[in-house]
């Protein structure tokens, strides 16, 4: 398919692009961290989407390429302190930074990459107003991003989350997230407002139908983890399957539920993880979550359908690809 090839080969782009941006050999104790957690991997979607917009409503995806690699450098600042919020041990089957160089230096570097997110923003060849309008978007999406992240952390086993709750915590964690790249090569295209505002309606939709899916993998495949099933059950996490299940789960189902979401990562053992599982199927929160997804990527494409331009089979390819991803 099209769009896979495109995102490969702007990948690998992105790739060489950043080794520029952060040389992988320096002795400067962000480096090494830094490409520690690049070498594990990743596809570079979030860069790759931004070119293939941009060029695709008729900018010089060059142009736009310095705005990829910010949106790439904040989305990897977010995976390096959301590993330390999480006490994820793992991400992609290798250490996470903070376990391999430390709180500290794993903290640094994410700050590090926020800072590298701006200075490549500030050098784009483009006007100062499209380059004020990129810095904002930056900006918008870090600002959404970390309010997300706040509900998340603070509905840990939270007694009164819903699905209601859920969806506004994931359109802010993860809606801006997603069609931050997008919304970036729109304006460096020079396209109008108007389709800039349904690409940030797509991200609401396409962000949060994808984090769904992500909390169903985490209970059935495990999130690269070294295989690890559940590791959402052993943080706490607030998933969508703990926000239904809280809403029609019998009171006594509800308390143990909670119980368990309170204990420490150490203390959650492999009969919890099962008996989570269990509940989760007794109250078909997995068909629901998969329902519920499948509903939103139906609106994504509604959305698509209003987007004020002639030729709509990018955003077309791109749901469909996000939407693969999620199978």
């Amino acid at each position: 398919m099209r769009i896979e090839e495109s995102i490969k080969a702007y990948g690998a782009k992105i790739n060489e692009l950043l080794q520029e941006l952060i040389p992988p050999d320096r002795k400067d104790y962000l480096s090494e961290p830094i490409w520690h957690h690049m070498r594990t991997g990743g596809k570079r979607v979030r860069p790759a989407l931004c070119l293939i917009t941009c060029e695709a409503l008729g900018g010089n995806p060059s142009d736009a390429i310095p705005f990829a690699l910010a949106v790439e450098a904040m989305h990897n600042m977010f995976l390096l302190h959301d590993d330390i919020e999480d006490g994820d041990t793992i991400r992609r089957d290798q250490p996470t930074v903070w376990v391999k160089y430390g709180t500290a230096n794993a903290i640094n570097a994410g700050d590090y990459l926020l800072a590298c997110a701006y200075k490549i923003t500030l050098a784009s060849p483009v006007s100062l107003e499209k380059k004020i309008q990129l810095l904002q978007v930056l900006t918008s999406t870090y600002e959404k991003t970390v309010e997300g992240q706040a509900l998340d952390i603070n509905a840990r086993a939270a007694e009164d989350f819903s699905v209601d709750k859920y969806m506004k915590m994931v359109e802010l964690k993860t809606g801006y997230y997603l069609a931050c790249g997008m919304v970036g090569g729109a304006i460096v295209s020079g396209i109008s407002e108007q389709v800039i505002e349904k690409i940030w309606t797509l991200g609401k939709t396409m962000g949060p139908a994808f984090q769904i899916r992500d909390d169903l993998i985490d209970l059935t495949h495990g999130k690269g983890r070294g295989g690890v099933i559940g590791s959402d059950v052993k943080e706490g996490k607030a998933s969508f399957l703990y926000s239904h299940a809280l809403q029609v789960a019998c009171a006594e189902d509800k308390k143990r539920l909670r119980e368990i979401m309170l204990k420490s990562r150490d203390e959650t053992t492999d009969n919890d993880i099962q008996w989570v599982l269990d509940v989760y199927k007794k109250y078909n929160a997995m068909q629901y979550a998969q329902e519920y997804a499948e509903n939103l990527v139906k609106q994504a494409y509604t959305t698509i359908d209003e987007i004020p331009v002639e030729d709509k089979t990018v955003f077309k390819e791109i749901a469909f690809f996000m939407t693969q991803r999620m199978s």
